[in-house]
């Protein structure tokens, strides 16, 4: 392994190989020291480790004022190291927890759905995957609309941005759902989906995609940059409602 890649490994196992280092130390110190009361390294070793977390079973207690003195050094540098190694472990998991609720996180699961735009269809779409993986993407959000009753993760992010879709490992991904963007206005709304259909097939271009378009002007459009299946929210709807107002008269 190259120092650059060692230097990517994270602090809290950094820690972990300073404690045992520590650890095994002073471990051969005490035994050294007071080699009666603690007949061999191990037996060294488990004081050491339970001194510095500040457990203190009392098994084991040295008695020359060498093995007293070594003690004192040992609390004082091991319960820093100790408290660091926690204080780390909880700021990784804040760290976390924040990079999720704020959608800066990098999705790295497999054969995901990506749902790409927040309003009603895609969160009616997440109640029916619930039990599935599913990525969200939008650009309008500020936090994670629904991280408490979803395990969905969210990407906050323009979905025609290459950036965007990587976070979101469109490459591993199963399916992409395009959803209209609702705060422009109906032609811009299409042309945002057909540029973020293009931007799609760029970096997969196998991965099946099914669009939702407001005008029927960019159907071939989007059947030209690479779209599986074109829903036309409009048509449709104006469909079901002519369907229901038949059946009245």
């Amino acid at each position: 392994m190259s120092w650059a890649k060692l230097w990517r490994l994270p602090k809290w196992l950094y820690l972990i190989v300073l404690i045992s280092l520590f650890v095994g130390i002073f471990g051969i110190f005490i035994h050294v020291i007071e080699p009666v009361t603690f007949p061999t390294f191990w037996e060294g070793a488990w004081w050491v480790l339970i001194t510095i977390s500040t457990v203190g079973y009392g098994d084991y207690a040295p008695a020359s004022a060498t093995g007293r003195l070594l003690t004192v050094v040992i609390i004082l540098l091991g319960a820093g190291l100790i408290s660091s190694y926690f204080f780390t472990i909880a700021s990784s998991a804040f760290i976390r927890q924040q990079a999720l609720e704020d959608g800066t996180r990098s999705y790295t699961g497999r054969n995901h759905i990506i749902l790409i735009g927040w309003n009603a269809r895609t969160s009616w779409l997440l109640e029916q995957y619930a039990s599935s993986a599913v990525v969200l993407i939008d650009d309008s959000l500020e936090k994670h609309p629904l991280l408490q009753t979803s395990p969905c993760q969210f990407i906050k992010g323009k979905p025609y941005y290459f950036d965007t879709l990587k976070k979101a490992s469109l490459s591993t991904g199963s399916a992409v759902i395009i959803t209209a963007n609702q705060h422009v206005d109906e032609e811009a709304a299409d042309a945002q989906t057909v540029l973020t259909l293009l931007t799609i097939r760029r970096l997969h271009p196998t991965i099946p995609c099914i669009v939702e378009l407001l005008t029927h002007e960019h159907v071939d459009s989007a059947k030209k940059a690479g779209a599986t299946t074109i829903v036309e929210s409009h048509a449709t709807v104006g469909r079901a409602l002519t369907d229901s107002l038949s059946q009245l008269t």
